[in-house]
């Protein structure tokens, strides 16, 4: 939608300048006299330029908006039916929530209890991981190994992954397998998987999904047609959610 006191003073320059025209004959007009009306114009009504950056950003951002729109459309299956991705909440549910994550995102460890209570308030929610490590070496390390568990005990998957949410600082890889342990995962199990083509399937295809829809940060939610990016409130995320019943 476009400002209206833009187009105002956009047709009042019009004015201006077809006013001038009256008294004189447009091709008695040069480079140098529209320059000058159009700069004496703009002197005296500065606040065009914020107007015309307004309208520019906007349009960027309606571009933007359907880029990502196509692109949603266009990795549906690998968005929402990627059999390789971890999935929680009910696996058969009828609505589908996307998160993108790093373990040690402090934001997405603030969304983490949002996320188990939308889970156990909405028992039609699927929840679809997509582990995107892009902060630190053990965010890499702790994506590999939640994908080689999801490969080995699938069931666990789920505790492990909040387990990781819930740890303040995942500095060292020690720090990661002490909470394998405490969920109760075989470690040498999960080591043979680490590098599994499926695991490095999963973050090469989690990076490129969030490059096309334009997330540039963690966390980030798909829900139908709608990306929310950031630690939304769990108002927002649960009328994303209802939308799509």
């Amino acid at each position: 939608m476009f400002k209206p006191k833009f187009l105002t003073r956009t047709a009042l320059a019009a004015c201006v300048i077809a006013t001038s025209a009256c008294s004189v004959q447009a091709e008695d007009y040069n480079k140098e006299d529209i320059e000058k009306i159009v700069h004496e114009y703009i002197m005296e009504n500065p606040e065009i330029i914020a107007d015309a950056i307004y309208l520019l950003q906007e349009r960027a951002e309606l571009e933007k908006a359907e880029k990502e729109s196509a692109a949603l459309s266009d990795m549906k299956d690998m968005l929402f039916n990627n059999a390789i991705d971890p999935v929680g909440g009910n696996p058969e549910g009828t609505v589908t929530l996307i998160e993108f994550f790093d373990y040690n995102c402090g934001y997405c460890k603030r969304v983490n209890p949002v996320l188990q209570t939308l889970v156990a308030n909405n028992p039609d929610l699927k929840v679809v991981y997509k582990e995107w490590p892009i902060l630190t070496e053990t965010s890499d390390l702790a994506a590999q190994i939640a994908l080689a568990v999801n490969l080995t005990e699938p069931d666990k998957y789920e505790a492990l992954h909040r387990a990781l949410l819930s740890v303040n600082s995942l500095k060292t890889a020690d720090d990661i397998w002490k909470v394998v342990k405490k969920v109760g995962i075989d470690r040498s199990t999960v080591e043979a998987k680490l590098d599994h083509p499926d695991v490095k399937q999963h973050l090469q295809q989690t990076s490129t999904l969030a490059q096309q829809l334009g997330i540039t940060g963690t966390p980030a939610f798909i829900v139908g047609d709608q990306i929310l990016k950031g630690a939304y409130p769990i108002e927002q995320i649960q009328a994303a959610i209802d939308s799509q019943r």
